[in-house]
């Protein structure tokens, strides 16, 4: 999933740096930028925002 939103970032920027008429290169270095920053922040919420469901063990005495 991260690479899906870096790549969505970096296409933005991309086509937002055609759009505006931009130099190729910058629009490059903006692109990657995006990309890295929005696999970055992925991450990020990977690990802060996003709940860790752990298997519970079920007893054997509460099953009879």
């Amino acid at each position: 999933m991260p690479k899906l939103v870096g790549g969505l970032a970096a296409l933005l920027a991309l086509a937002g740096g055609i759009l505006a008429k931009v130099e190729p290169f910058t629009c490059l270095g903006r692109s990657a930028l995006a990309f890295i920053l929005g696999w970055l922040l992925t991450q990020l919420w990977y690990v802060f925002f996003t709940i860790r469901v752990q298997p519970g063990k079920a007893n054997t005495e509460e099953a009879k």
